[in-house]
């Protein structure tokens, strides 16, 4: 429905300011327009526009505006509607869509002539260089071209095309510019001659040409220099080559030097070329090579062995050198002489030593490097090592340095030095490995002297090591991690004394605290006892380094077999270092036990009490540690002599058993489960003794594999009356935690309903392991039973305690089924009472909590979400859905995953519910669409099996332009309202939003996504509560726009009838409306919300402001006769007419001062309700 507003408005006032008006608001404003319209008039009548004011600014405009309110897509999307735009809109748009529109692609060329090859060859000639050019133009569009040439710092002296002069046309600050025409048919190519010349800019030994030049793509260069043996540089230069001398290459039998330099170039297409050339020196002819040497000597010592390597930098000026000569000393042997240029290198004898002759494949010039490796060996130890002289010959001037390592293991102190200077040795090169060298000196000419005192340094060994011992009641395993630093020089040997008549088990290489792990060649014992341990290392061992030694001993001791009263006595040796490097030595050893034995040590000498914390601090034990195995003692020891005794005692056994009786009563049958969990400390058992009642003897049942039953036979003295001895043994000792499990059965009669039955619950006690009593025993009873019976212990039960079966039974146990449980430590008794009772039916799915959310659309469809947290025994769970259903994609899910939802009859559907269980509960999302529904009325799916529904949350979403006036059902209102700063005045709101009523829902269920997501709402949100609903919510809603109205109408038009009524009947209809408000508010508060707002004061101040101007216009104000100005003076009363003065009273003198302003006659109205005369 459209609503046509049409009004005369001034001319500044746009139609712009209507866009977008409600239909109250039109209202609204038509009625301040009506209402201003007198004012206007009034206003328009004192003050007159002037003549100089334009007449537009006068004129009235009459403008019909359409307002749509409703259905605004179905109003303007149709067939035949049509959008009218200003001219000036209309222009903006189309120019848009041109600027759009693809571009249609040119046929024609992107230029119309283009230079593709050029040919230039420049020439010296005196103080210029002159250029000629042979340009190819391709004209590729009829008519006249413009072909830019540049050339602008030229003097350009010829141009022609085809022997004719051509047009050339200077253009400033470009250049030069050649006019061509192409006729329709004509020659597609031209070819242009150039001739252009530049002078030439000289520099002490430079000189150089640079020219602007046309651009091509090919741009050929053949640039002639009139003297021989010049270098020529071009820029840019892409490539370049020198031509021979014509002159000289056709005569070849002659040596006649060439007069010329000719270089070909390709620049391409290159802006600026520059062209640059200088002549080459001829040097000293006739003289001989001059030759400097710049030396670096570098000698390493090692043990036996002197190597040199001499690097050899030659500068040579003046000529050209074949080749080289060097002398060495006659006691080195040359081992090499290299460089990428050396032909070949010879030795012979000398009389100052020897002598190297090196042919080089090109003769040298300039600069030329040669590298020199020297090599002695030194028989005699004590005799010093003299550094080789290594000197070049035919040289003018020869310096270096020399530097001098010597290898680890052996120091070097300077004798004899002659020539040399001592430098830093941070001053040199540093070797690739980061070394620095051990001497460094430098020299200023050859020859030096240079003699160094070598001798051998001693290794110093500090040793830190580990001794654990692993006792055992049948072995003795001692394990050794020791760590060797070894400094000063590296060492190729270990030795280690051992303790004898102990096997050598494992030696290796560990990496032990950081140090690096022993390379061992080979090992062997020697000496007389074969009590030294000699280990070869295949590598140098030189820092930390660690050794792994493992050795076992065998014992049969008695004492530590079996318990007794004895204690062994054991003798412990420590392994200890061995050999003439060793400065240090501290150790640690570790004494490991198992449980079963007491070790104790005996007079300990040499060795200090330590913690395991400080033994084994800074040293981690390169050997396994056994499980069963606990750390006893510890100690510390240096390089004194150590003797340890230790004292070892088997422990007698400790046996804990704890029971676990478990009693399940069924229909007919009372089931019996005993579970012995014993645990065996120390030392090993034999047989376990548990004493069960005569009447058990023939039903118990042993269901543990591994351990067999046997009657003690005789009876043993100390057995209970009505008890038999069982003994329960395994194919070893029984060491350990292990288990027994006994069970039996038990024949009830056929319980009734209310039938009681008292059941006495057997004792089994586990009296003694061999012929030693049990240290602790211990139980638990747990009585299960069915659904349908009911068990009570008796008052007679003695020696228990009860507990909770779900969370205190022995290791962690689950008995499922369980109703009581009870735990001794001593004898106990108990009798139980079983009932029976007949089972009720409860429901099997419970409906914990649920959220509906449902939008009422303005196309009389309702979408609809069901949460519904929900737990259940059943697979499937049936729904009805309303009528007029409709689903989308995905209609269900369970725990945010897509399930299938499964069709029956009409309207009805099934829940697969394959992830719900009682215990653990899901979140069942349903969508759909209710077509056909304009939302007054909203009903929740049904259940027919009719499932436990606890609180039920309702969101409904209505559109802003409808007013909600109540609702009916069963249902809690749970709206509250809040200012929303419009007219309205109210706006509903609750403090928890979908997002929280949603989180509220989906506690503890692990979801794979938002159930908020994918279901959008719009519009104001009311939200309602229920307990168990049984019916659906009812709304009573109506257009906000026509409530407005309604009520706009009915207090204006109410307002206007009641001015000609009297003022009593005004004051009882305001009574009246007043009263009708509260009740309003009381019975119905949603109705009352949406009439209450800004419109409804706006009505009322309508009526009042009517009311007073009305009031104003029928009872003009009176003026005080004080203030009347200027009253007229009475006339004089003629004489004849004079009658007796009578004094007037004062009321008379009152009206007789009546206001101006009243009216001769007096108002019937005034008369009557006014104030007038009284009735009485």
């Amino acid at each position: 429905m459209n609503t046509i507003l049409r009004q005369t408005i001034l001319a500044p006032l746009r139609s712009s300011t209507l866009r977008g008006c409600t239909l109250p608001g039109c209202v609204l404003l038509l009625g301040c327009v009506l209402s201003a319209l007198p004012g206007v008039a009034v206003h328009a009548q004192e003050a007159a526009p002037t003549s100089d004011e334009a007449p537009e600014q006068n004129a009235f405009r009459e403008r019909t505006i359409y307002i749509p309110y409703e259905k605004l897509r179905k109003v303007f999307e149709a067939q035949g509607r049509g959008v009218f735009l200003p001219y000036e809109e209309f222009q903006e748009l189309w120019r848009a869509a041109r600027e759009k529109q693809p571009i249609r692609p040119d046929d024609n060329s992107p230029v119309g002539a283009l230079i593709s090859e050029i040919d230039n060859e420049g020439t010296v000639s005196g103080d210029v260089m002159r250029f000629k050019a042979r340009l190819k133009i391709e004209l590729l569009q009829d008519g006249w071209h413009k072909v830019p040439l540049r050339l602008s710092n030229a003097a350009i002296t010829r141009a022609a095309i085809g022997g004719k002069p051509a047009r050339l046309v200077s253009n400033p600050g470009q250049g030069y510019e050649l006019l061509v025409e192409k006729k329709k048919g004509g020659d597609a190519a031209v070819e242009l001659e150039l001739e252009f010349a530049r002078a030439i800019t000289r520099t002490p030994g430079r000189n150089q040409v640079s020219i602007e030049v046309p651009q091509a793509p090919v741009s050929r260069w053949r640039i002639t220099i009139p003297e021989p043996g010049v270098k020529v540089e071009i820029e840019p230069l892409l490539a370049a080559s020198e031509v021979p001398d014509e002159k000289t290459t056709e005569e070849p039998g002659t040596d006649k030097k060439p007069n010329e330099t000719v270089v070909l170039a390709f620049v391409g297409a290159a802006p600026t070329v520059s062209i640059g050339w200088t002549p080459k020196t001829e040097g000293a002819t006739g003289l001989a090579a001059l030759a400097t040497v710049q030396a670096t000597q570098q000698t390493r010592i090692a043990e036996g062995v002197t190597r040199t390597q001499c690097q050899l930098a030659y500068a040579i000026s003046r000529a050209k050198l074949a080749e080289l000569a060097v002398v060495v000393p006659a006691d080195q042997k040359v081992v090499n002489v290299f460089d990428a240029n050396v032909r070949n290198w010879s030795v012979a004898k000398a009389d100052d030593g020897q002598r190297i002759d090196v042919q080089l494949f090109e003769p040298a010039e300039g600069r030329q490097n040669l590298s020199i490796e020297l090599e002695q060996f030194n028989e005699k130890a004590a005799e010093p090592v003299v550094v080789p002289v290594v000197k070049s010959l035919g040289v003018g001037r020869q310096q270096g340095r020399v530097v001098v390592q010597v290898a680890p293991g052996l120091r070097a102190e300077t004798t004899s030095r002659a020539g040399l200077m001592h430098i830093d040795a941070g001053e040199t090169p540093p070797m690739p490995g980061g070394e620095r060298w051990d001497f460094a000196f430098r020299y200023a000419a050859v020859p030096f002297e240079l003699k160094l005192a070598v001798e051998k340094v001693q290794p110093r060994v500090l040793v830190d090591s580990l001794t654990e011992i692993d006792l055992s009641p049948d072995r003795l395993i001692l394990s050794l991690s020791a760590v060797h630093n070894v400094e000063r020089a590296g060492i190729f040997r270990l030795e280690w004394d051992l303790p004898e008549g102990y096997e050598l088990r494992e030696v290796r290489g560990a990496p032990i605290a950081g140090a690096t792990e022993a390379r061992i060649d080979s090992h062997h014992l020697t000496g007389e006892k074969k009590n030294r341990l000699v280990v070869n290392l295949s590598q140098r061992a030189f820092g930390r380094t660690g050794l792994f030694v493992r050795m076992e001993k065998k014992l049969a001791l008695p004492e530590l077999l079996a318990p007794t009263e004895n204690a062994a006595r054991i003798d412990v040796v420590v392994p200890r270092v061995a050999g003439e490097s060793i400065e240090d030595e501290r150790g640690r050893v570790v004494i490991r036990a198992p449980e079963s034995l007491r070790v104790n040590p005996v007079d300990p000498k040499g060795l200090r009490a330590v913690s395991f914390g400080e033994a084994l601090a800074g040293m981690a034990s390169a050997a396994p540690r056994p499980p069963d195995l606990r750390d006893v003692l510890a100690f510390a020891f240096a390089k004194d002599p150590v003797t340890l005794t230790l004292s070892a005692q088997r422990r007698k056994p400790q046996v804990t058993v704890g029971q676990l009786l478990v009693a399940r009563i069924e229909d007919d049958t009372l089931k019996y489960e005993a579970t012995f969990n014993y645990n065996v400390l120390y030392s090993g058992i034999k047989s376990l003794r548990i004493d069960v009642p005569v009447g058990l003897a023939g039903k118990l049942q042993n269901e543990t594999k591994g351990l067999r039953e046997r009657v003690v036979d005789p009876a043993p003295e100390d057995l209970p009356e009505g008890y038999q001895a069982w003994a329960f043994s395994g194919e070893t000792e029984l060491l350990g935690r292990g288990q027994l499990k006994l069970v039996w059965e038990e024949k009830l009669d056929k319980l009734g309903i209310g039938d009681e039955v008292v059941l006495p619950i057997p004792r089994l006690i586990p009296t003694k392991a061999d012929s030693a009593p049990i240290d602790r025993a211990w139980g638990q009873i747990v009585l299960g039973k069915a659904e349908t019976i009911d068990l009570r212990p008796s008052d007679e039960a003695t020696g228990l305690r009860p507990i909770d079966p779900r969370h205190d039974l022995m290791d962690g146990a689950q008995i499922p089924q369980a109703a009581q449980a009870f735990e001794f430590l001593g004898p106990w008794s108990l009798a139980v009472t079983a009932t029976r009772y007949e089972l009720e039916s409860v429901k099997v799915t419970s409906i914990e909590q649920a959220l509906a959310r449902m939008v009422v659309t303005r196309a009389n469809a309702v979408a609809v979400q069901i949460l519904c947290r929900l737990r259940s025994a059943q697979q499937r769970l049936e729904v009805k859905l309303p009528e007029g259903v409709a689903f989308d994609t995905e209609p269900l899910r369970i725990n945010g995953r897509p399930v299938t939802l499964e069709r029956g009859g009409p309207n009805q559907f099934f829940i697969p519910l394959t992830e719900a269980s009682v215990d653990r509960p899901v979140l069942v999302d349903l969508r759909y669409t209710l077509r056909d529904n304009d939302g007054r009325e909203l009903a929740l799916p049904e259940f027919p099996e009719d499932p436990a529904i606890l609180k039920v949350h309702l969101c409904v979403y209505l559109p802003d332009e409808t007013a909600l006036l109540g609702v009916a059902g069963p249902w809690t209102n749970e709206i509250r309202w809040q200012p929303d700063g419009t007219m309205n005045w109210w706006k509903p709101t609750h403090p928890q939003d979908d997002g929280a009523l949603i989180a509220w829902i989906n506690r503890d269920i692990a979801m794979s996504g938002d159930p908020a997501a994918g279901f959008e709402t719009d519009g104001r949100r009311y939200v309602f509560s229920t307990l168990r609903p049984t019916g659906p919510l009812e709304l009573k809603k109506m257009d906000e726009t026509r409530l407005t109205a309604v009520v706009l109408a009915v207090l204006v038009l109410g307002g206007l009838v009641l001015l000609a009524a009297p003022l009593k009947v005004r004051v009882l209809a305001v009574g009246v409306l007043l009263t009708a408000i509260v009740l309003c508010g009381v019975f119905a508060p949603l109705l009352a919300r949406q009439i209450l707002d800004g419109y409804f004061v706006a009505a009322l101040a309508i009526v009042a402001v009517v009311w007073a101007v009305v009031f104003v216009y029928r009872h003009p104000p009176r003026w005080p006769a004080s203030v009347e100005p200027n009253r007229p003076t009475p006339k004089p009363v003629p004489a004849a007419a004079t009658k007796p003065v009578v004094a007037a009273t004062e009321a008379e003198t009152r009206a007789g001062e009546a206001s101006p302003f009243e009216t001769s006659e007096p108002s019937a109205d005034a008369a009557g309700n006014e104030g007038g005369k009284s009735n009485a």
